[in-house]
């Protein structure tokens, strides 16, 4: 079976997903808070409406679907916790676990906030 065929069935028409994924990305781009709102919150948001698009476009029992949306907000959580940790420790939130200095402590890492969820959708 073609793959556009297969995920037609999961996914839904890709011309009704991707219209209703935009009504939704436009509707938070909207939002007052939009601009306040880092790199990783805004993808994770917009992963996170095309997840509900295929949901309401296509088959509402994929598991798949919900499975990345918590995957996705996990992902924002995981995030926001590592740059909490750097105010914690007085470090700037720019900097990088993979761009340790050795002379500043790398803050833990954060827990899993969606039990079960996938780290990575």
């Amino acid at each position: 079976m073609n793959i556009l065929t297969e995920r037609e069935k999961t996914h839904g028409p890709f011309l009704t997903t991707a219209a209703k994924a935009q009504q939704l990305k436009d509707a938070m781009q909207g939002g007052k808070n939009w601009s306040e709102l880092d790199d990783v919150q805004r993808e994770a948001l917009q992963m996170i409406a095309s997840k509900i698009a295929r949901i309401l476009s296509g088959n509402h029992a994929e598991e798949d679907h919900w499975k990345d949306i918590a995957g996705y907000a996990n992902l924002a959580v995981q995030e926001i916790a590592r740059l909490n940790s750097y105010i914690v420790f007085g470090m700037s939130p720019t900097h990088r676990p993979d761009e340790h200095n050795p002379e500043t402590p790398s803050p833990a890492p954060a827990s899993s906030a969606v039990p079960g969820a996938a780290g990575q959708p």
